[in-house]
């Protein structure tokens, strides 16, 4: 990667993007070295490559040649698996920067935005080298400049490889209008990430006389060694891992009943320490289980079978890499009620011994008793819904025989739920066809040939001159 990382109005033809990058990682298998030399560009940008290198399947080895600064350095340092410095590269970490314009608002969210970036890098530098976000933002904020040994003793990088050949260097030009210092010899001495001797903090200490690590080459001088292979056998040490193995006695109980389509819950006996998996096997047919993959806890539903049908459930127990342990238990489906249909009860020695069941009392578990008192409640919203239907019924019988209007039923049926018996004195008293249902009679013409005389005029003066006069 020599040039600017993302699209540069200075250096196109050399500009860095996260699709070349994928491509050519798609192109290759197994272990792949990338060199940098590089001033820096795009923070977005360089975050897509960082992850696609991240994300690559074989060992990633980051050789810095000349200058991985800005967004080169957290490409470097968050996506390799083992960071190189060439003798006289250096490595660059400073605060994300951006032009801007716009209200007090937009400033505002500008700003938001860049502290927000600043604490992402410095994030990715404090998991390379430990410390705290606090003292890298403040290292970003100084732009601070590392040569290869300071590199490797802040962390950010893993070993110094001799020079082999030079590689291009961003121009002096171009350093100093991206950066406050044009290179580390125009910089201050940066602090290394490494806690001071007796010092139980991690704040950062040069740990520096001059530019030479005075502690790693009298250690090396004393050991008869080069800095070199006293950096890296202590490397090696630091990052060694240790694995710690305990035993945990889980188990689960066994014997445990449910009635016939009924629910069972399963409890691992002993404490679940985190950091275990638990994992179900095949079940049999007509079961249903399911087990909690963080805590063990067993569910399991029975099918509507006859008393006495068991099954094996095995739990498969998984920690870390460790081999994985097989766990049993089983389930019988248990009778709800004997052959006569009464919930089993328990013969008590003797009524009223103390521990013991009179001898009208009946022992149930809690399951069957929850099954129980959910059909009570069920038959008694049918019984009410069976009432309701005869009371509706009844009203609608008042309007078939004419004692209510049909306008009325709405009216009477909420009496009824109301109050029955007074809604029977109140609508069903009325006598049979108060309100007719059918025609009372029809006229008829009684005209001898079927045909009405129509009056004339003469006729209708007649009829109105008799009608005054029998008014007068």
């Amino acid at each position: 990667m020599y040039g600017p990382i993302g699209p540069d109005f200075w250096e196109p033809e050399n500009a860095i993007t996260a699709k070349s990058v994928m491509a050519q990682l798609s192109e290759i298998s197994g272990d792949v070295t990338v060199r940098i030399s590089s001033g820096g560009g795009d923070v977005y940008e360089g975050i897509d490559i960082m992850n696609a290198l991240k994300g690559y399947d074989g060992e990633v080895t980051v050789i810095v040649e000349s200058l991985a600064a800005s967004a080169a350095s957290f490409i470097a340092v968050g996506g390799a698996d083992r960071v190189l410095m060439r003798e006289s590269s250096e490595l660059m970490i400073h605060r994300a920067w951006t032009f801007t314009d716009g209200n007090a608002d937009d400033v505002r969210k500008t700003l938001e935005d860049l502290e927000r970036q600043d604490s992402k890098l410095a994030r990715i530098y404090a998991g390379k080298a430990g410390g705290e976000v606090q003292d890298w933002l403040d290292a970003m904020s100084a732009e601070t400049w590392y040569t290869a040994e300071e590199a490797v003793a802040a962390g950010l990088a893993d070993g110094i490889v001799a020079e082999k050949s030079s590689a291009p260097a961003p121009s002096a030009s171009l350093a100093k209008r991206r950066f406050k210092f044009a290179n580390r010899a125009a910089a201050p001495p940066p602090p290394v990430t490494r806690s001071e001797s007796g010092d139980m903090t991690s704040k950062p200490s040069d740990g520096q006389i001059g530019d030479k690590m005075s502690i790693l080459n009298q250690l090396a001088k004393e050991l008869g060694k080069t800095p070199e292979d006293v950096q890296n056998a202590l490397s090696g040490f630091f990052n060694e891992t240790v694995q710690v193995n305990t035993e945990v006695e889980i188990s689960y109980p066994e014997g445990t009943q449910v009635v016939p389509t009924g629910k069972a819950t399963i409890t691992p006996v002993g404490d679940v320490p985190t950091g275990l998996s638990f994992a179900l096997g095949e079940v049999a047919e007509g079961w249903s289980a399911e087990v909690a993959e963080d805590t063990g806890v067993i569910t399991v539903t029975a099918p509507n079978s006859e008393p006495g049908e068991q099954v094996s459930l095995t739990v498969t127990v998984q920690s870390g890499e460790g081999e994985p342990t097989e766990l049993t238990t089983g389930v019988m489906v248990k009778a709800a009620a004997d052959d006569e249909g009464e919930p089993t009860s328990v013969e008590p020695a003797a009524p009223g011994t103390p521990g013991e069941l009179g001898g009208d009392t009946v022992s149930l578990d809690s399951e069957t008793y929850a099954e129980l008192k959910a059909a009570a409640q069920f038959g008694w919203k049918a019984m009410e819904k069976d009432k309701e239907s005869k009371l509706v019924a009844e009203v609608d019988g008042w309007v078939k025989d004419g004692r209510i209007s049909a306008s009325r039923r709405a009216k009477a049926v909420a009496a009824m739920k109301r109050d029955p018996q007074t809604a029977r004195d109140l609508y069903g008293s009325n006598p049979k066809g108060t309100i007719p249902r059918a025609e009372l009679g029809y006229g008829v013409d009684d005209t001898a040939d079927g045909e009405p005389d129509i009056p004339t005029r003469e006729d209708l003066y007649k009829r109105a001159e008799e009608r005054r006069a029998t008014h007068k």
